[in-house]
């Protein structure tokens, strides 16, 4: 499973809260001494970049399929690395160890023994040697990819790599240390397998999504988890404004998730803040009149605004709920309803025309009310979720107290709250 793992680090930290905490705006300049040497083996067109002290730490990040994984790292398991991935008609990593830093009493050995071992494996490697000018020591390079071998040769030779792509430096600077994961948005189809992840959404709307989220995302190790920053320039359109200036609010989900839980999303409601933010991206993004089409069809077809739909309910909070049993959304009023059992749904459509297209489910035909919320779906998924046990210790996992959103997927939290975004596993990453 480890190698959708290092997917999930892409898309639980965009699927949301890229839409939230924009870090692109500082201006802080990046200290030369935070930079790791071996960024320079990371091409400009990389796609992404993992950079950590111990080699053994940041592999086990990356797809257990991959090759690289047959190598024996064991002389290299404390030595720094920095893992790129370039699309070179597929996507294709590399990886730069620091030869100076083995568990042998004989780095020049351990390192023969690398590449001997890269060769039996037909893989191109080569050893870098140390370059006074640059301030850099000698490190080793390990790629299935000749071309892509060729390329980083080119970097070097130039004195080139990813800090020459814009806006690098800026996520560089957003990240707490010199170990970290970066992301660039632009390359989200490449990154992200096909399939994943479509059991809860279209795969091209996803990967769209996460392209115009940010420019790039930073995410910072953190006990038990990561920090995750999103980074964009100034521009409105991406959605990284749309939350920013929300003020954070408990989100009681918790207390009604099943144990069959698969994936719950939810967003705390504050108004009018929320609908001022919502409808601020709209017009930023240039889809302000379609959405305006949108609710004036809904009300023509149900014979309510959804707009006074969601003041006269007072709406503290929506959410997106994945189980066995299906999909539902799930409103918190203000005031807690009385539990009903499943009936006809008179406000289809109201809850993603209002909060956007994570909500939307092919099917929002019945209604009913519980623990204070009500649950819209079809009546298979309604009548699931009804029926399902609840968790036993619901708020252990759930980050319910002061977030502006928190997303959950199988054992990964992810919730922004006023301390920032964060990444957070339940189990061994």
């Amino acid at each position: 499973m480890r190698k959708k793992r290092f997917f999930l680090l892409l898309v639980l930290p965009l699927l949301l809260s890229a839409c939230g905490g924009n870090g692109g705006h500082s201006d802080n300049t990046l200290s030369e001494r935070r930079i790791p040497e071996l960024i320079a083996a990371v091409p400009s067109d990389a796609l992404a970049v993992l950079c950590f002290n111990h080699c053994a730490e940041g592999l086990a990040y990356y797809d257990s399929t991959s090759v690289l994984h047959k190598l024996d790292l064991s002389a290299f398991k404390n030595a720094s690395m920095a893992l790129s991935l370039c699309y070179n008609g597929s996507l294709v990593p590399v990886l730069a160890l620091d030869a100076g830093r083995t568990e042998a009493a004989d780095s020049a050995s351990a390192v023969s023994g690398l590449l001997a071992q890269a060769a039996s494996l037909r893989l191109q490697a080569e050893y870098v040697r140390p370059d006074p000018d640059a301030k850099r020591r000698g490190f080793v390079v390990i790629t299935p990819s000749n071309a892509q071998l060729t390329a980083v040769r080119r970097h070097l030779t130039e004195y080139t790599s990813i800090l020459d792509a814009p806006g690098f430096r800026q996520a560089l600077a957003a990240a707490t240390s010199e170990q970290f994961i970066i992301f660039r948005n632009s390359g989200a189809d490449r990154l992200a397998p096909k399939g994943w992840m479509g059991a809860f959404f279209p795969r091209r709307d996803l990967t769209e999504f996460l392209q115009k989220a940010a420019d790039w995302t930073v995410l910072s190790p953190d006990a038990g988890g990561f920090a995750v920053t999103p980074v964009s320039n100034a521009s409105n359109t991406f959605c990284a404004s749309f939350l920013e200036g929300l003020p954070p609010a408990d989100s009681k989900l918790g207390t009604v998730l099943p144990d069959t839980v698969r994936l719950a999303l939810a967003l705390p409601v504050r108004e009018p803040e929320t609908r001022e933010a919502f409808e601020h991206y709209q017009d930023a993004a240039v889809k302000l009149t379609r959405y305006h089409k949108q609710l004036d069809a809904l009300k023509k077809e149900s014979g309510k605004d959804p707009l006074k739909w969601e003041k006269e309910l007072d709406i503290r909070e929506v959410a997106l709920v994945h189980t066995d049993g299906g999909a539902v959304t799930l409103v918190r009023p203000a005031r807690a309803t009385q539990d009903h059992e499943p009936g006809e749904n008179p406000w289809r459509g109201f809850v993603p025309a209002l909060y956007g297209s994570v909500f939307a489910l092919a099917d929002d035909s019945v209604s009913a009310a519980l623990g204070g919320w009500y649950i819209y779906g079809s009546e298979a998924a309604v009548q699931a979720f009804l029926d399902a046990s609840r968790l036993l210790e619901p708020t252990a996992k759930w980050p319910g107290k002061g977030c502006r959103f928190a997303i959950q997927v199988n054992d990964k939290t992810l919730a922004w709250d006023k301390k920032g975004i964060r990444l957070t596993w339940h189990s061994n990453p």
